[in-house]
Formats: structure tokens, C-alpha cells, sequence
């Protein structure tokens, strides 16, 4: 399938520089809840635990020496019968970032990613944050004023609905979101629920949403119907994909995953007359995608830390770390902010503008 207005579309709306540019991109993976769903209960997985998909990035050719691969691997200590380095050979059951950070191979690790310069990719997904955005989307005002409008607006419905989300999943399950079968009651529930929010609570996006949503009282709300009962997620192949376009000219190498790699074969991805390089292997047949698990399996943890406290408790947080945890945090975090300067198009996020706050936040920190 030629792909190339879909290029061009992500060049426009979010100007990534150097699309073009030949890197090579390795790939692993972590909370993959392979299909995300409602149950009776909730949710068939924990929707605090973001997907994230990214790795190592490379200039084409311009690798780490073997010799300093050689040296990392010698530090880390590998168990001799181990076909492959993984993130819990690093992790020493470290369950949170600051104790993470502590430990003595992750340290060697990110110092080693701080010596050789090199990149960090990522691509995140809240799932809840993203399955509850359809609502917003499915009214036409929502974009009237442009994209971060709308982003304001989602983030705005995601933050009260985090408040009171016990409430609001039952709501979901009730009408098998995102397949909902009576718009009409659906909505006035949306609005019986916008009443009874604290005037002090008071926002002017969910206000907006609340008048939008009274003029579609009689109306289909577009992107809640024609899907599965109760099914938010069916996969997560379109990042993959999407990772693949937005740097069409670079070589793509996955961990294998039989069931994305299934969905991204159906058909060819060509862009400019030209078919994309990709490929899933096993990891213990790259060095570098091995690597990735470990660099994604630090991004898990990572954000983990910041989904789970506040910018105030993060600050609080940051100014009492020890000597070593600030020398390791410092190294993490210009590993981070040298990638974006490379290209800002290495991160890419599905979240709420909250969440991005806290990443924010992190990347400007004075350690």
C-alpha cells in the first residue's frame, strides 16, 4: 500500500525534521496487553501501565565500537549460560526508578549510553487516556480551533475523569464503549456526570464540552460505532507502523512479535515509489535489540515513577537524591534530551498533556 499522503500528512501537522535521514532504529517492547478491553470488572490489564515501543537509534553505520560493546557487556557480569541480555539482568529487582537508578549495572549501563553519545526512540500509549479520546473527537467542535485545542480538551475530560473513574468505567461497561448502542442516554449520563462536578472545579474546556455535548444530544457520536463491544485497543501495529513512516528512509529492526509482524505483512508499506526496510528478528541475534529491552525496560520504570506522583512530588523528590543518583540521573537525563536535539521526532507520545508536563519537567530538572 503506498503510504506517502499519510508522510506527508505527519511532516505538516508535526514538522519531524529529517525524516528522510538513513538511521538505523532497534526495537523492543514492554506492557504489550496485546488487546485492551473492558471486562465486568474494569480492564483486562493495568491502564497505568503505558505500551511503549523504541530502542536504540543510530546515524547508518555509525555504531558503538565493538570494543566498547565488548566492555559494556564485561561490566554487566552476563551469566555465562545466558544466550541474551535483558533488562532484569540490570534491574536486580528493582521495582521503582529511584532504586533503579541505584543499582550498579543500570549505572554502568546508562553511562555507557552517555559516553557513546547514543540515541534513545520511544513511542508511549495510556491506554485509558486513548481509548477515552474518541469521545472528544466524535464532536465536530472539537477541532475547530486546532490541535492543541483539542489536546486541552481531552486532557481536560481525562483529568476529571481520573477523579472519578471508578464511576465512569462502570459507565463504560454499562454501554460496551466503545461500541455504544443509544448515543442519546449516553450522553445525558456525559452531562448528569458534568452537574455534579464541584463549582470550584470549575474549567472552561469542560464547560465547552458540556455545551457540545448538549447540541448532540439527538446526534451519532461518529467514533463510537461500528467497533467491538467493550474492545478499546484491538492491537498496537499502528505504532509500529507509524514508526516505521515517519522515518521512511531508516532501517527498522524488531524484536520479534509474531502477531504484529502478521498485521504489518498483510500488505507492502511503500512511500515515494519506494517499499520500507523493516524486519523482526529474534533478539539474540542482535547485540543492539538486546540492548533496547534493556533501554525500554529503564523507559517502563521510568515512566511508571512519573505517572505515579505529582510535579511537586517529583521536584521534592529530585532535590533530596543522593550524590551517586544524581550523577546517573544527569547522565539519563541528557541521553534523553541529546536524542530529541537530534531529532524531536524520536519521541512520540499518545498521553495527556498532564502526563507530558511531568516528562517536561524531567527533561528540565537541574540535577
Amino acid at each position: 500500500m503506498n503510504y506517502t499522503k499519510y508522510v506527508e500528512a505527519i511532516s505538516k501537522l508535526h514538522g519531524v525534521p529529517k525524516m528522510d535521514k538513513e538511521y538505523e532504529l532497534y526495537y523492543d517492547e514492554t506492557n504489550n496487553a496485546r488487546i485492551f478491553r473492558l471486562t465486568d470488572d474494569g480492564f483486562n490489564f493495568n491502564e497505568k501501565a503505558y505500551f511503549i515501543l523504541g530502542g536504540l537509534a543510530f546515524e547508518k553505520g555509525k555504531h558503538p565500537s565493538k570494543e566498547s560493546l565488548k566492555r559494556l557487556i564485561g561490566k554487566l557480569e552476563i551469566q555465562q549460560n545466558s544466550t541474551e541480555i535483558k533488562f532484569k539482568h540490570i534491574q536486580q529487582k528493582a521495582k521503582v526508578f529511584l532504586e533503579l537508578i541505584s543499582r550498579n549495572h543500570v549505572r554502568i549501563f546508562i553511562e555507557w549510553l552517555y559516553d557513546n553519545k547514543c540515541w534513545i526512540h520511544y513511542s508511549y500509549r495510556d491506554n485509558f487516556y486513548y481509548s477515552i479520546v474518541d469521545i472528544v473527537d466524535s464532536l465536530e467542535e472539537s477541532s475547530y480551533f486546532g490541535i492543541e485545542f483539542s489536546r486541552e480538551l481531552k486532557s481536560a475530560l481525562y483529568s476529571y475523569i481520573d477523579k472519578d473513574k471508578d464511576w465512569f468505567v462502570q459507565l463504560l461497561i454499562y454501554f460496551d464503549y466503545p461500541n455504544v448502542k443509544n448515543h442519546g442516554q449516553f450522553i445525558d449520563q456525559i452531562l448528569n456526570w458534568f452537574e455534579k462536578i464541584d463549582p470550584d472545579r470549575y474549567d472552561s474546556n469542560i464547560e465547552y464540552l458540556r455545551q457540545c455535548l448538549k447540541s448532540h444530544r439527538k446526534d451519532i457520536l461518529i467514533f463510537l460505532k461500528g467497533n467491538k463491544d467493550r474492545v478499546m485497543i484491538k492491537n498496537y501495529a499502528d505504532i509500529y507502523r507509524n514508526s516505521i513512516l515517519t522515518f521512511y528512509n531508516a532501517t527498522h529492526v524488531f524484536d520479534e512479535e509474531l502477531e504484529i509482524q502478521k498485521i504489518l505483512d498483510v500488505d507492502i508499506i511503500e512511500v515515494f515509489g519506494k517499499n520500507i526496510s523493516y524486519e523482526f528478528i529474534k533478539s539474540d541475534s542482535s547485540i543492539f535489540v538486546q540492548l533496547s529491552d534493556l533501554t525500554i525496560g529503564i523507559l517502563r520504570v521510568w515512566m511508571g515513577f512519573l505517572e505515579s506522583h505529582s510535579i511537586c512530588e517529583l521536584k521534592e523528590l529530585f532535590s533530596n537524591l543522593s550524590a551517586t543518583q544524581v550523577q546517573t540521573m544527569k547522565q539519563f537525563q541528557a541521553v534523553m534530551c541529546g536524542s530529541l536535539w537530534e531529532n524531536f521526532g524520536f519521541k512520540h507520545g499518545s498521553g495527556s498533556n498532564q502526563f507530558e508536563e511531568k516528562i517536561n519537567c524531567f527533561m528540565e530538572y537541574d540535577f
